[in-house]
């Protein structure tokens, strides 16, 4: 036995080792290439060079991990244009959810939705139609007399609309947003982030990820109509999932695009295109860049995400820029401003838009909308059949003037009249000398 042992002992120190002092050092080496793929990872990225540089806000993450891969001025104030749409359909979203209406509730357009300016659908006032026609509409058409129509159907009024957008944006985390209108028309009060739009972009898809396919309709029938998204990368960048994209001259050109591709799911908010081109490249690049990018250690996660710099305390205004004489020359070839020693030529916008997004799309689904099918709960009586006028009956005589003077007979009178047509009243009153009854308010369903 012993023997045997002591063959043990010797096979083993027989076999060849690696001497100590390699084996600390390889063991450093590793640690410090680990130590610096960390850093890198979390370290703020570098500005881009001169003629690749985007002037506004963006972040891009991906939506599984939460790891955000790049972002510039990400918590800066900025006006959202019509991505406010997208806190609309939150908010109808968590009515649903909370029992209050449904997708076949009514939304009644009123003669203050009428007057909104463009973009609108024009309806008549007193046109009704259902939630999900609704929001299928302000997703795809963008259409701001629709979205105040919601507001005023589902919050009843547009105050107590935009009091529900904004409580649900501090709930979710939209530290820096506020809200005074649903569909985006400019107001120097109203603001978000590129952060608050991710953040509400990923509780869209979280929380309602049965609703994700109103952020993917290509276009819309309505009558004779055949109105198309607004959002190009649907059309133009493979793996589109969908979301919005909003314009005001103070805010620039906005988008908050989704994206399936190679394997990762990723959202990209892009805030302050001084055009079209400029916006859609860069969201396509930033999708594009994120689905190309390998695994790293220790990139941060959106919701510990910190400024990679200082902030604004007032929304950015580019108005001039976008809308005035200053617009820039997308396509002027720009250099390397690295001490000027090499002169590196970057693409021009041109070339980036041939590079990332196609010429032509082929997604050709039209999705038919139609008005009325209102039959869902109506917490605000929208659609009630109007009761005919509940007035005292007789016959004009002295005995009724006497009644309509003192409002007490007719006012019972009316009373009884509500009360044998089905109609429960909570109040009477005087018009013109005739008693009128009001119709209670229906129940909101829990």
């Amino acid at each position: 036995m012993d023997f045997e042992i002591e063959n043990r002992q010797a096979a083993m120190i027989a076999k060849p080792r690696v001497p100590f002092r390699w084996a600390w050092l390889l063991s450093r080496f590793f640690t410090l290439v680990l130590c610096a793929a960390m850093i890198a990872a979390a370290v703020p990225q570098a500005p881009r060079a001169a003629g690749m540089k985007y002037f506004g806000p963006y972040l891009v993450y991906n939506y599984k991990t939460k790891q955000v891969y790049e972002q510039h001025k990400a918590f800066d104030l900025w006006h959202p244009a019509s991505l406010t749409k997208m806190m609309t359909a939150y908010t109808v979203f968590r009515e649903i959810k909370a029992g209050r209406i449904s997708q076949l509730s009514p939304i009644k357009v009123s003669q203050n939705a009428l007057n909104q300016p463009p973009s609108k659908m024009g309806f008549p006032v007193g046109t009704v139609l259902n939630v999900d026609a609704a929001l299928k509409i302000i997703m795809v058409k963008s259409a701001n007399d629709i979205a105040l129509a919601i507001a005023e159907s589902v919050g009843g009024s547009e105050e107590a609309f935009v009091g529900k957008m904004n409580a649900y944006a501090r709930e979710i985390g939209m530290k820096r947003s506020h809200f005074v209108n649903p569909h985006g028309l400019h107001d120097p009060n109203q603001y978000v982030t590129a952060y608050d739009m991710a953040v509400l972009a990923d509780r869209l898809y979280t929380e309602f990820p049965k609703y994700a396919g109103y952020f993917a309709i290509p276009a819309i029938k309505v009558g004779k109509r055949t109105l198309s998204n607004h959002n190009p990368l649907l059309q133009r960048f493979p793996g589109t999932m969908g979301m919005k994209t909003g314009f005001v001259c103070a805010s620039g050109l906005n988008i908050v695009a989704s994206a399936k591709t190679r394997g990762k799911t990723l959202i990209a908010v892009v805030l302050g295109g001084r055009t079209g081109r400029e916006r859609n490249v860069e969201a396509a690049k930033l999708l594009y860049d994120a689905s190309h990018k390998g695994f790293a250690f220790a990139l941060p996660k959106l919701k510990t995400l910190k400024p990679n710099g200082p902030v604004n305390s007032q929304p950015t205004d580019i108005r001039a820029q976008v809308c005035g004489k200053q617009k820039p020359n997308f396509d002027a070839v720009g250099e390397d401003e690295a001490d000027n020693l090499f002169a590196v030529k970057q693409p021009s916008l041109s070339e980036l838009e041939k590079r990332y997004l196609l010429e032509k799309g082929t997604n050709t689904r039209v999705v038919p909308v139609v008005l009325g099918n209102a039959t869902g709960p109506d917490p605000f009586g929208l659609v009630a059949p109007e009761p005919p006028p509940m007035i005292a009956q007789g016959d004009g005589g002295p005995d009724e003037a006497s009644a309509y003077a003192t409002g007490v007979d007719a006012s019972a009178a009316a009373t009884a009249a509500a009360n044998a047509a089905g109609v429960p009243t909570q109040d009477v009153f005087q018009l013109n000398g005739k008693a009128i009854a009001v119709p209670t308010p229906r129940p909101m369903m829990q």
